[in-house]
């Protein structure tokens, strides 16, 4: 197979598909593509934890003297730095590429007859997303996948170029719209920006996520719902839509020209997709990084474009890198990256059991730790999560063939025993 063949599509051409043009069994999976996305799918769970560990324990609720006696000490600081570079929106990206390619792999096995399997199961992962979120926490990203995932037979009958194109024109709205906001700002606005240390929740709401590490399940399960509204307002504030969306796209993408679907015939392109990567996106994000903590996102500033545009371009292109590195390491066998492989089979159960051990350690019915915990210490327990996951995951599999709630979502969706 040559590099830079397709090997799913009948697209050749860019003429637009249909459906079943994505159809060719002889393309389907080999065993290195499993590994390769299973163990991609592991490490993005676990960034997905680092990044979230930070909400678990409150510390992103916190501002004034609050936050600066938590972040006090080059530790914490320094955790602080290297979430806003290295993990932060990078993991969701990564997990969204995987949606793409997931619903790109549905294609090229069923062809047509995939759509109505596909929407049932976006269904049923809206349901178990809407549980976590009400009733667990708020945090929730499967609600906003579920319902993104939607749209992606829409873009199933576009032609490469246009998914190229799409996924391009997602990924930069966040950044147009802020230009737009910013323009608006300095027509009518007033008053200088604030500096992140000068944001402040409000008291009224303060009071709720308070409760949270103090009071008793009630008290956690209203604070939950003050969260989630605030949650799904930063959802549309952040723009992060089209940021999903657009990953997802590129994940389609990557399956019709079978870089997805067999990375080791396509180990030259991954090598130069993870240079791009990482030359590219470790540079932006390093001035994201530093814009983030010298100005804040609203109300809009120069600072803040800085910040914006600059992960607009460093958070995709980091996750590329990613991306391309984890794939790369398992086509050349590297037997510590296949480690995560059970971890990412076991993804949704892995996701849920993070909100539940996290929850239990930090509200105020559990171990209390809300409130009292510094971010280098919240990164350590992420860490040693993602350490006891690795060999539970493992330990799990040999003896069943699906996660739980993986088991579940299949059972939901096929309605007949697996």
């Amino acid at each position: 197979m040559k590099d830079s063949g397709p090997t799913v599509s009948g697209v050749v051409n860019d003429s637009a598909p249909t459906f079943s043009s994505v159809v060719n069994d002889s393309a389907l999976p080999v065993r290195d593509r499993i590994q390769a996305l299973d163990a991609l799918r592991g490490v993005a769970v676990g960034g997905i934890l680092l990044a979230n560990v930070l909400v678990f324990f409150g510390l992103t609720f916190l501002s004034g003297d609050r936050a600066a006696a938590l972040e006090a000490g080059g530790a914490n600081g320094a955790a602080m730095f290297f979430e806003h570079v290295f993990i932060d929106a990078k993991f969701y990206s990564v997990f969204s590429l995987l949606f793409g390619i997931g619903f790109g792999a549905q294609l090229a096995r069923r062809g047509d007859a995939a759509l109505p399997l596909f929407k049932r199961r976006l269904r049923i992962l809206l349901g178990i997303g809407a549980i976590h979120a009400f009733l667990i926490w708020a945090g929730d990203i499967l609600m906003l996948y579920a319902l993104l995932g939607f749209a992606m037979p829409w873009f199933a009958r576009k032609s490469n170029r246009e998914l190229v194109r799409w996924s391009v024109i997602l990924l930069a709205v966040p950044t147009a719209l802020y230009i737009v906001a910013l323009a608006a700002w300095m027509i009518v606005g007033s008053g200088a920006a604030q500096s992140p240390s000068a944001q402040a929740v409000p008291a009224k709401i303060l009071a709720y996520f308070e409760a949270i590490g103090r009071g008793g399940f009630k008290d956690a399960l209203v604070g939950n719902l003050v969260f989630l509204a605030g949650r799904w307002a930063d959802l549309f504030a952040t723009v992060r839509f089209p940021k999903v969306l657009g990953m997802f796209v590129l994940g389609l993408w990557t399956v019709r020209t079978g870089i997805a679907l067999s990375p080791s015939d396509h180990r030259a392109t991954l090598a130069r997709w993870r240079l791009l990567g990482w030359s590219i996106g470790l540079p932006a994000n390093l001035i994201a990084g530093w814009a983030i903590e010298h100005w804040s996102y609203l109300p809009p500033s120069n600072g803040g474009f800085l910040g914006v545009a600059m992960q607009g371009v460093g958070v995709p292109m980091l996750a590329i890198g990613y991306a391309s590195t984890v794939a790369l390491l398992v086509v050349d066998g590297r037997r510590f990256i296949k480690a995560f492989a059970p971890v990412g089979r076991m993804a949704l159960t892995n996701y849920l059991m993070h909100s539940i051990i996290c929850v239990t350690l930090s509200y105020g019915f559990g171990f209390g730790l809300w409130w009292r915990t510094g971010a280098a210490k919240a990164m350590g327990i992420a860490l040693a999560i993602i350490a006891i996951q690795i060999p539970l995951s493992a330990w799990w599999l040999s003896r069943y063939r699906f996660g739980p709630v993986e088991w579940a979502w299949r059972r939901l969706t096929y309605g007949r025993p697996l």
